[in-house]
């Protein structure tokens, strides 16, 4: 191992500058290449976690791979010295969301081919993944069709079979998931309940069933869709 690597460091001579025309034509089209992904993150993207910053991080991810990957050429040297670089850089933005992550490896990807002059397999990339990613958003490709709730009810301890009544007319399944009981509100209780709703059934149908029972008690929704994300 040794003496490989001596070999390899020791005839590892300086590679032949790259011309700046292609320098340029590299950055330009994996800027366009990772341009298309910024834009299809933004028009494909679901929830709340949307953040301007990340759609700036996937431009630059992407150029910045690139640059990279025509500096170090096929110098083994470089190599080295860039991973000894970067090891000292520290990433702790958490990323929310994994499709987040896939983003970021796929600007990555097309850097790596364009700054390799692949430019041919980074174009063929950007169209394959961004078809894919449009097929899925127009289908809604995972989305589960199940419509879960979950309701946290207060109510008095003698109510609950009424509660699990209504909740079992309008609902197709319902399950208990925590119930709780105060010291300092003798006589109620929390309950936790995880519902799906019938087909033709509504949230407000439920709502309004459950809050005719007693007006001595209160209904939360602490879980809507499963689109939502924060």
């Amino acid at each position: 191992m040794d003496e490989w690597i001596k070999q390899n460091l020791g005839s590892a001579e300086a590679t032949a500058p790259v011309d700046i025309a292609s320098l340029v034509i590299s950055l330009l089209l994996a800027f366009c290449l990772v341009f298309i992904f910024a834009k299809l993150y933004i028009y494909t993207h679901q929830g709340y976690s949307y953040s301007k910053s990340f759609v700036h991080t996937i431009v630059f991810v992407g150029i910045t791979i690139d640059l990279i990957m025509i500096i170090i050429g096929s110098n083994i040297a470089r190599a080295f010295a860039l991973v000894g670089a970067m090891s000292i850089v520290r990433f702790r933005n958490p990323i929310k969301d994994s499709r987040d992550l896939i983003f970021l490896f796929m600007a990555m990807a097309v850097g790596m081919a364009t700054g390799t002059q692949f430019y041919f397999f980074a174009i063929f990339f950007t169209g394959f993944a961004s078809l894919i990613m449009l097929l899925f958003h127009y289908f809604d490709f995972g989305e589960a069709a199940r419509e879960a709730m979950v309701l946290k009810v207060k109510i008095p301890e003698d109510l609950m079979p009424e509660v699990e009544s209504v909740c079992g007319q309008i609902c197709k399944s319902v399950s208990v998931i925590a119930i709780d009981r105060s010291g300092d509100d003798k006589g109620t209780q929390d309950v936790i309940f995880e519902v799906e709703l019938a087909k033709g059934e509504s949230r407000e149908t439920l709502l309004g069933s459950l809050m005719k029972i007693s007006d001595n008690m209160s209904v939360n929704v602490l879980v809507g869709e499963s689109s939502v994300s924060v």
